[in-house]
């Protein structure tokens, strides 16, 4: 493959692209062999072998195990035989995520103004008058005015102002998958054997070995059947997608080569279209949270917008309250100064007042933007956590299925380069009935005489080495070839089409109903036409080893040395071949049993004292004293049994009594 596009570390999207594209131009490739036209028909013979198995003799294999036993010793062992296959799988994927936020917020304004003025004015007039002299008449006259004005005025103002914010949150997300596998099968066997040495002085080592058996294999040629082969449809590469694969699921999950392509095909056929559907679902849901978000930022940004103007009309209100203030203040000392009387009444306060107000109510104003600001602030904090979750799960599942779409890809890459070995799994798959109806009408054309025969002349032919080896005498003819036609039938009328013998490529191999001339034709070199006709093998030697034909060159030698000599330079070329062919006559084949095979190993230096060795040594020479008497007495008894003695010899006395004489006793 081209590797001048291949993408840059880091860029896995585009990696991902470069691989589903070169799978796809994978897929698009033609096949790298060729296959038959559909519906095509050729003709064949189909040769079958039998096998022979012959039972030759029982060896030892692998060593299994040793028993060292000393003298007299006795051991008890068990043979316990487990088959024991167990597979556990668990994969655990556990995401927890907790959020949680408490806000609490309490403010309290308690303010109290007093504006206490307090004016007070004293003032006396004092007059005095005197008339005359003190000689005469005096008049003295006084005359006091006071007065005291005194103002106070008093202005209590008492504002309270409490607000409670509290706010709790609580995100939590858990996402825990488990999958726990397991598989067991167990097989126990267990036998009890005791083995013990019954020897006194030496050891016995018993050797077991597993017992083995050998065969010799053979093949012979047990049949010939001519046949017809019918093309099946192959799809093309780009063909095999996954409809297909989902179409013949079924079949693939029988006849799969690699169990790593059983995910890909379960995924394909149970979750893919829900994983589309699932895709698309968390996609809008991830858009319309994301929406959300947008939306509430926005009513975030301007409430900061009302929050900022609030603040400046705080500002703004708390600059004119001081200004009316500093006005008051000003308007009060040039009427102290003017008026200090009070003649022309007290000094508005309204303007003052009318500050205040504006201080407070835009205090309250600011204050309520800043909650607002607040509940908004907890909602975007809220949809943000919710758009992260929906955004994780979008990744997950768009992960995970462009896990599984190359997956999916790469099992129809294994597919298309397998084809035929699925195909024919397909195909052996088809009901009997559905394949009859679906190959029943083709078109087959047959080649058949057009005359019933013609006449030949046999003449003695000199035959092969194996027909000079084996002394028989070969005809031969000359055939010429016969007028023939060619017929179109159909193929239910010239084949068995409920019996399938195999697949040959994209060819469903059929057996024929007759033979035709064609397979006639094909079997020529399989047939031996004498009294019977039978089969053999054009290659005769080949059910030979190279010592059988030996032997029958040797045999021949024997029996004819001057033909012998005329083929001994054939002979010679058939042995070399025969040497050298990798086909041979019969095999040998070794088949391991479940039995064990045993050995004893005696040793080779006594354990006994030298006192036991010497007593044992004078015990076996009195047992030779006690043969030797006793053969002496057999001798002894023949010599007494020639002589015409045959009663007893081993009673102490014998006492004949016999009329008229007197008693013998005779005490040998």
């Amino acid at each position: 493959m081209p590797t001048s596009d291949a993408p840059a570390a880091g860029t896995g999207r585009s990696r991902l692209e470069h691989l589903l594209r070169d799978l796809d131009a994978m897929l698009k490739q033609p096949y790298a062999f060729d296959v038959f036209a559909t519906d095509s028909v050729n003709f064949g013979v189909l040769t079958t072998y039998r096998q022979t198995w012959e039972s030759q003799s029982y060896q030892v294999g692998d060593l299994v195990s040793t028993i060292p036993l000393a003298p007299k010793e006795v051991r008890r062992y068990t043979t316990r035989r487990v088959d024991k296959r167990t597979r556990a799988q668990k994969e655990v994927d556990e995401n927890l995520r907790t959020q949680r936020t408490d806000t609490s917020d309490t403010g309290r304004v308690e303010s109290e103004i007093v504006d206490k003025a307090s004016k007070k004015t004293n003032f006396r007039l004092t007059a005095n008058e005197s008339f005359g002299s003190d000689e005469t008449m005096k008049v003295t006259a006084e005359q006091v005015v006071g007065g005291s004005q005194e103002k106070e005025s008093q202005n209590t103002k008492r504002a309270f102002h409490e607000s409670v914010r509290k706010s709790a949150q609580e995100y939590r997300q858990q996402h825990r998958t488990e999958i726990d596998t397991t598989s067991a099968s167990e097989y126990e066997e267990t036998t009890y054997q005791e083995i013990q040495n019954p020897n006194d002085e030496l050891t016995v080592t018993y050797v077991f070995y597993e017992l083995q058996r050998t065969y010799r294999l053979s093949e012979r040629l047990h049949a010939l059947t001519p046949v017809v082969l019918v093309a099946n449809d192959v799809p093309a590469p780009d063909a095999i997608d996954d409809s297909w694969l989902v179409a013949h699921d079924w079949v693939l999950r029988r006849a799969i080569l690699d169990d790593s392509f059983r995910p890909a095909l379960d995924y394909l056929t149970k979750s893919f279209v829900g994983a589309e559907v699932n895709i698309s679902i968390l996609q809008a849901n991830a858009e319309g949270q994301k929406k959300v978000v947008e939306s509430i930022g926005e009513q975030v940004r301007a409430q900061r917008g009302v929050l900022s103007a609030s603040e400046r009309e705080v500002l703004s209100a708390v600059q004119q309250l001081g200004s009316s203030e500093q006005q008051q203040g000003f308007i009060d000392i040039v009427k102290g100064i003017f008026d200090p009387l009070g003649i022309a009444g007290t000094s508005d306060t309204g303007a003052v007042d009318a500050a205040e107000l504006m201080v407070d109510y835009a205090k309250e104003a600011r204050d309520r933007a800043d909650r607002e600001r607040a509940r908004l602030l907890d909602q975007f904090t809220l949809a943000v956590s919710a758009l992260q979750v929906a955004i994780d799960k979008l990744s997950t599942a768009v992960r995970e299925h462009y896990d599984n779409v190359a997956a999916v890809d790469r099992l129809r890459v294994h597919v298309k380069e397998n084809v035929l070995y699925y195909m024919q799994a397909v195909w052996s798959h088809e009901p009997p009935d559905q394949r009859y109806f679906r190959l029943y009408d083709i078109d087959v054309p047959m080649v058949e005489l057009a005359s019933d025969g013609v006449t030949v002349e046999v003449r003695r032919d000199a035959g092969s080495l194996a027909d000079d080896l084996l002394g028989r005498e070969i005809g031969a003819v000359d055939l010429p070839l016969p007028e023939t036609q060619v017929v179109t039938r159909k193929l239910a009328d010239v084949a068995d089409l409920d019996e399938v013998l195999g697949y040959k490529g994209n060819y469903t191999i059929f057996p024929l109903r007759q033979n035709t001339y064609l397979t006639l034709r094909m079997m020529e070199d399989y047939l031996e036409v004498g009294d019977d006709l039978v089969l053999r093998d054009p290659d005769e030697f080949a059910q030979l080893t190279a010592e059988e034909l030996a032997e029958i060159a040797a045999a021949l030698h024997e029996r004819d040395p001057d033909r012998f000599d005329e083929l001994v330079d054939r002979i010679r070329a058939a042995l070399v071949e025969k040497a050298a062919s990798p086909r041979t006559g019969s095999d040998l084949v070794v088949v391991p049993t479940t039995s064990l095979y045993v050995d004893a190993l005696v040793g080779t230096h006594p354990l006994l004292e030298d006192f036991k060795l010497i007593h044992r040594a004078l015990d076996v020479k009195k047992v030779q004293a006690d043969v030797r008497h006793q053969e002496l007495e057999n001798l002894r008894l023949a010599r007494r049994l020639f002589g015409g003695k045959d009663d007893d010899p081993d009673i102490d006395k014998n006492i004949v009594v016999t009329e008229g004489v007197g008693v013998v006793v005779d005490t040998d």
